[in-house]
């Protein structure tokens, strides 16, 4: 198993469209209903809990899939690329460092809000992915310098951001 990353552009709201049992789209294909993760405030702004969208004609999609460990990895590099410093966490009994941590207590700076996000499950609305997508341009010769894996998958990442930023989302599922 692993991570799914999707973005659309240009969200039109639909409330009027028809919903299944669950309060989910009955036509998945032309609707989508964004879950909000309460665990991580902020990051849906741009978007309605429980509104159903559908796209417009105009739309954009991207879409990524990595496993969870190379996406913790991946991360984890980002973190320290963007000049965090390491600190220590408790994980199972152990003591471990991460460029992370700082984040995760709260830290705000170059992509704090995915770097303190699920990573596996909600959405991101268009007010995060437009902060996030300048993050990204402001980092990317810094990235291609990386290079290799990292320099992918960020492509990726900031094409997904981009794309959000455009009145959509980036929902991790």
């Amino acid at each position: 198993m692993g991570l799914d990353i999707s973005a659309c552009s240009k969200l039109v709201e639909a409330p009027n469209a028809e919903r299944d049992e669950d309060g989910y789209p009955a036509d998945y294909d032309s609707f989508e209903r964004f879950y909000e993760n309460k665990d991580f405030p902020g990051r849906f702004e741009g978007l309605k809990p429980g509104m159903i969208y559908g796209y417009s004609e105009d739309s954009q999609f991207g879409s990524l899939s990595i496993g969870y460990g190379r996406y913790n990895a991946w991360r984890e590099q980002l973190a320290e690329m963007a000049g965090y410093k390491d600190e220590t966490y408790e994980q199972d009994g152990r003591i471990m460092l991460s460029y992370c941590v700082s984040c995760w207590n709260g830290a705000q700076g170059p992509f704090a809000e995915q770097i303190n996000f699920s990573d596996c499950e909600g959405a991101i609305g268009s007010v995060a992915c437009a902060k996030l997508a300048k993050d990204y341009a402001e980092f990317a010769g810094k990235a291609e310098a990386v290079g290799g894996y990292f320099w992918d998958k960020y492509q990726e990442l900031k094409r997904c951001f981009d794309i959000g930023a455009d009145g959509g989302a980036v929902s991790f599922h």
